[in-house]
């Protein structure tokens, strides 16, 4: 019985289940919200226009904004309706280090990735 507790707690969904693939690769830049909402626009923007700053950091965007079974997977995980606009920055590690309800400018993003622990080892290292 208690074998099979263990087994049962084991196969349990995985909190980061939707992100697994991306775990210790990158930093993942979540939008959640409408299609349509301007905030959305605004946060692909932000995220193309600081490409080179973006890809030097791991951050990668996904996005959360249909009826998909992996968007709502990730709206769940996030506690996220899907209804308003949300930003989120996912750490390599799968927590999320930043939930904003608001696009996530280029230097605020940047200067919270690179006071993380894992992202100062990085740059020790790119040296």
């Amino acid at each position: 019985m208690t074998m099979l507790m263990g087994m049962t707690m084991m196969t349990g969904e995985s909190k980061a289940a939707p992100l697994d693939g991306l775990r210790w690769k990158n930093r993942v830049l979540v939008v959640v919200g409408s299609p349509t909402d301007p905030a959305v626009a605004e946060q692909r923007r932000i995220y193309r226009a600081a490409g080179e700053g973006m890809t030097e950091r791991s951050i990668v965007l996904t996005e959360a904004l249909d009826g998909s079974e992996r968007s709502r997977q990730i709206r769940s995980w996030l506690d996220a309706d899907g209804k308003r606009f949300q930003a989120f920055l996912v750490g390599k590690d799968g927590h999320t280090a930043i939930s904003s309800d608001k696009p996530l400018s280029a230097d605020y993003l940047f200067g919270k990735v690179d006071a993380m622990p894992m992202r100062r080892d990085e740059m020790r290292r790119a040296r």
